[in-house]
C-alpha cells in the first residue's frame, strides 16, 4: 500500500469538459481522462488527504472491499509514473496560534530558502489541521491550499507571502474573539499592547523593549480571548528598512539577514532568532497608541478608553470581517482593566525609557 502525502506536479489541473473529467499536464501538453473514482481520488489528494484515508473514503464510490486497495495503488502509481504526482521533498508542521499547519515544499532548495524564518514554530509528531503547498512554476513560487490558489510571488517575496497565508489560516481556524493589529510585550504576567498606524514603529519599539528586559509576545497580531486576555501569533519580528540602523546596536546581526519584499513593496528583515515569550494568555494591563513625530519631546498622555477602543476596532480583524457582540464584550472587558495612553516620541531610546518606567 502506498502511504503518505503526494501533491500535484507543476502545471497539472483537473477540469470537467462536457461531463468528462480530464487532467491537463502543461509540461507534457497532454490530456488524461479519468473515471469517477479516479477523479474522486485526485480531488482528495489535491486537498492534502493522505492515501490511506482516501482508501477508506473510496468504499462509498462503487468499489467492493477487495478492489479498493488495488485500484488506489494502481491509479496513484500510474500518475506518479506519468509525472502527474510527486512526493514533496520537504515538509514542516508549524503551530501558528492554536492551528497546526503543514507546509509542503516541492523542492529541497525551496525549503532551504523559506523554512529558517519559521523554525521556531515547528512542531514534531502533530497531526496538521491545515495544509499549504509551495511549488515553483514558471520562475515564480505558488502558495496553494488544496485546489485553492492563495498567492504567486517572486523568490524575494515568498517569506512575507507565506507569513500572510499562515496568518489567514490561523485566523480562520483559531479560537479567539477578535484579532488586534498590535505589537505585544509582557512584563511578567501582564501584557502591554502597542498600537498605531503603519510606520509608527510598533515592531521596532517592541524589539527594543524586549532587549531592555520585557518579554516579546508578538509584533503584529494579538488574539483577544473571551475573558479579555490576550495571546499572539508568534512570527519572527518583521523590521522595515527604516529601523535597521536604529536596531543595529542591540541586534548587531540585523544587517546580515536576508532582505525580503512585502506585499506593500516594503523591504523587511526577519529576526528569526529573537526569543519569544510563552503563549500563555495574559491580561492586558496597558494599551499604548504610538504617535511618532520628527522632533517631538517624549510624552505619555492618558487616553479615554473609548478613544483607544475606536482605534483598536479600526485595525481589528475577525473571521467574518465584522465586529460581533462577543468580540465587543471581550474588548470592553479588556479595556475596563487596562490603562490607556498615547505615546508621542521622536527617539527610540526615549520611547523605551518611558514605557519601561510605565511597566516598572
Amino acid at each position: 500500500m502506498l502511504e503518505g502525502h503526494l501533491i500535484s506536479a507543476e502545471g497539472v489541473s483537473l477540469a470537467v469538459v462536457g461531463g468528462h473529467k480530464v487532467l491537463f499536464s502543461e509540461a507534457q501538453q497532454e490530456l488524461f481522462e479519468l473515471d469517477d473514482a479516479a477523479a474522486f481520488i485526485w480531488s482528495r489528494l489535491s486537498k492534502g488527504v493522505v492515501i490511506d484515508h482516501i482508501v477508506e473514503e473510496v468504499f462509498d464510490h462503487g468499489l467492493s472491499d477487495g478492489q479498493v486497495q488495488a485500484y488506489v495503488n494502481h491509479v496513484v502509481s500510474d500518475w506518479t509514473r506519468l509525472g502527474l504526482l510527486q512526493t514533496p521533498s520537504h515538509r514542516k508542521c508549524l503551530v501558528v496560534g492554536e492551528t497546526c499547519i503543514e507546509v509542503r515544499y516541492a523542492t529541497a532548495s525551496l525549503a532551504e530558502l523559506v523554512s529558517p524564518c519559521f523554525e521556531h514554530l515547528e512542531a514534531v509528531e502533530q497531526n496538521p489541521d491545515r495544509v499549504l503547498d509551495l511549488s515553483e512554476q514558471g520562475g515564480k513560487i505558488v502558495i496553494s491550499s488544496g485546489a485553492l490558489h492563495l498567492a504567486t510571488c517572486r523568490h524575494d517575496e515568498i517569506v512575507p507571502a507565506l507569513r500572510g497565508a499562515l496568518t489567514m489560516e490561523a485566523l480562520g481556524h483559531g479560537r479567539y474573539e477578535i484579532a488586534l493589529h498590535t505589537a505585544t510585550v509582557a512584563s511578567g504576567p501582564r501584557a502591554l499592547l502597542i498600537s498605531g498606524c503603519p510606520g509608527a514603529g510598533k515592531s521596532t519599539l517592541a524589539v527594543a523593549l524586549a532587549h531592555s528586559g520585557l518579554d516579546l509576545m508578538g509584533d503584529d497580531v494579538a488574539l483577544l480571548l473571551a475573558g479579555g486576555q490576550v495571546t499572539t501569533l508568534q512570527f519572527a519580528p518583521a523590521l522595515k528598512s527604516g529601523s535597521w540602523a536604529l536596531l543595529a546596536e542591540i541586534c548587531p546581526d540585523i544587517l546580515d539577514l536576508p532582505v525580503h519584499l512585502r506585499y506593500d513593496r516594503q523591504q523587511v528583515r526577519f529576526l528569526d532568532r529573537m526569543p519569544l515569550a510563552d503563549l500563555s494568555p495574559r491580561p492586558i494591563h496597558w494599551v499604548v497608541s504610538l504617535d511618532r513625530q520628527e522632533t517631538a519631546e517624549p510624552t505619555l498622555k492618558i487616553l479615554d478608553p473609548l478613544e483607544t477602543l475606536c482605534e483598536l476596532i479600526e485595525g481589528a480583524a475577525s473571521r467574518d470581517n465584522r465586529l460581533g457582540t462577543n468580540a465587543f464584550r471581550a474588548m470592553t472587558c479588556a479595556l475596563e482593566k487596562a490603562q490607556c495612553y498615547r505615546l508621542t516620541y521622536s527617539r527610540l531610546d526615549d520611547a523605551v525609557a518611558r514605557l519601561l518606567e510605565l511597566c516598572g
